[in-house]
């Protein structure tokens, strides 16, 4: 089982994580790599069923976070308020914007300060970044963030059922890929503000103002919608 693959195989593995590297240290955007690094490994699990891919991507990725993180000051600063979130406080230099993130979820509560409520915008740009979830956190509370994270959990798991669903290889791969991207989205915004990983700046999904970022996810929305009646259609020779 501690076996590594063989070359032909890891080579391709490497590539893209050598490019994975790359968008971390030209574009030091860590939501970005760490989204089509982790949509790469997925797929890697989906087609060849074997759990190794994850662990050797999880350490790969570890081991380029840890080195970027060092080397690069952008990351490295983003890295450190997520260790510290209250350092800038401490320091004299007012609140981050995870600290002030992490305010706007308490003073939000269970069931919230009521729409336009909150005072979120403190936070700067809450209402057009990643940000825009310690509003929903602050002004809908802890039940209206779970009701958020149901509705992005019941979309991925349809796209997951369609995936299984189909019969051609290929849609089977693309419906779990695309249902896999926004799963990730979600997890990549909503780790960096609720301090869970260091901040990586990705839009939320569906919530965040963005142009391209909400075109791409209503195109995913709408190959799904596609690939879901295929897949309920009778497959040629079956009776009606």
């Amino acid at each position: 089982r501690l076996r590594l693959p063989p070359g032909r195989v890891l080579a391709p593995v490497l590539a893209i994580w050598a490019a994975f590297v790359g968008v971390l240290v030209l574009e030091t955007d860590l939501g970005t790599s760490l989204l089509f690094f982790g949509l790469f490994v997925v797929m890697l699990y989906v087609a060849t069923a074997r759990t190794g891919w994850i662990a050797i991507g999880l350490f790969l990725a570890g081991v380029a976070a840890v080195g970027v993180g060092w080397l690069s000051p952008h990351v490295h600063s983003r890295v450190g308020d997520w260790l510290d979130p209250l350092g800038s406080i401490a320091a004299g230099h007012g609140a981050n914007q995870i600290a002030q993130s992490l305010f706007a979820f308490a003073w939000g509560g269970e069931l919230g300060a009521g729409l336009g409520g909150g005072h979120s915008a403190l936070i700067g740009f809450a209402a057009k970044s990643d940000f825009i979830l310690a509003t929903i956190g602050e002004e809908l509370g802890l039940t209206g963030l779970v009701a958020v994270f149901l509705l992005y959990a019941l979309l991925v798991s349809r796209g997951f059922r369609t995936g299984i669903a189909l019969r051609d290889p290929f849609g089977r791969l693309l419906a779990i890929g695309l249902a896999a991207l926004v799963g990730l989205q979600v997890f990549v915004v909503a780790g960096g503000v609720l301090a869970l990983i260091p901040l990586t700046g990705t839009t939320l999904p569906f919530v965040a103002q963005g142009g391209s970022s909400v075109v791409t996810n209503w195109v995913i929305v709408a190959l799904l919608v596609r690939m879901s009646d295929i897949a309920r259609r009778p497959a040629p020779g079956e009776g009606r």
